[in-house]
């Protein structure tokens, strides 16, 4: 038989947003209810099981046990505007998505799933501005999320300042990874550098003493290179 996990759909109905959050869940192979599991939060949810084959991903590394057992949930949005509006630092809703990844999912996954409360046992990754907001949750809600895996993570002067004022390196463990051609992604909006500001806060994380490692992959700002840089994301978070 097939060694894969399986996918349902779920919904979250959050008052901070006032709306329908849709959830993507992937239980891994062999799941109980009767075991605590390590939980990953994908931000670009549907992106990161369909294009980045996150659960497939999963599925190979459980079996040839290069990771441990886990659930991954996966939140979805309506795209274009919907994103920017939350994700963005600018964007209209991003402070209300703030308050529903600290105020409203932790406590739907503690009571959905069976899982670690520490902030230890939650993760979340992002690719981009999913890696921004990504960051923006670790460096305000560290007993919380204090796992993160940022993929080409945006950066701006705003999360940089809330980087200095940081002093919760002990709660975090972090992978944090680039494409070495991403210093001329050409965008919808135009050429963009996501190269050297990547560079400039993997100097700040290695001036810090705690859990973090930092690769550069041969790649651009495209889910086909993300996709593969998540194999060492996944082992250097769930080792076994």
């Amino acid at each position: 038989m097939p060694f894969k996990g399986t996918i349902e759909e779920q919904t979250l109905n959050s008052k901070e947003l006032n709306e329908q959050v849709p959830l993507l869940v992937y239980y891994p192979p062999s799941f109980t209810t009767l075991k605590k599991y390590p939980v990953l939060i994908a931000q670009d949810g549907p992106d990161y099981f369909q294009l980045g084959r996150l659960a497939s991903t999963a599925d190979e590394l459980i079996q040839s046990q290069d990771i441990e057992p886990l659930v991954i949930i996966g939140i979805a949005h309506q795209r274009g505007e919907d994103r920017h509006e939350k994700y963005h630092p600018n964007g209209s809703k991003h402070a209300a998505y703030l308050r529903f990844m600290s105020k409203e999912l932790p406590p739907y996954i503690n009571q959905e799933f069976n899982t670690f409360l520490l902030g230890s046992g939650m993760c979340l990754i992002g690719d981009s501005l999913g890696g921004y907001i990504s960051l923006v949750c670790g460096l305000t809600f560290p007993r919380t999320f204090g796992q993160l895996i940022l993929q080409s993570p945006f950066i701006d002067p705003k999360v940089l300042d809330l980087l200095y004022s940081f002093s919760g390196y002990e709660l975090l463990k972090l992978y944090h990874a680039v494409g070495t051609k991403e210093d001329d992604f050409e965008s919808p909006s135009g050429v963009k550098d996501f190269l050297t500001p990547n560079r400039q806060l993997a100097r700040e994380f290695a001036s810090k003493r705690f859990d973090y490692r930092y690769e550069e992959f041969e790649g651009n700002h495209l889910w086909s290179d993300w996709q593969k840089n998540l194999v060492p994301a996944l082992k250097f978070i769930y080792s076994k």
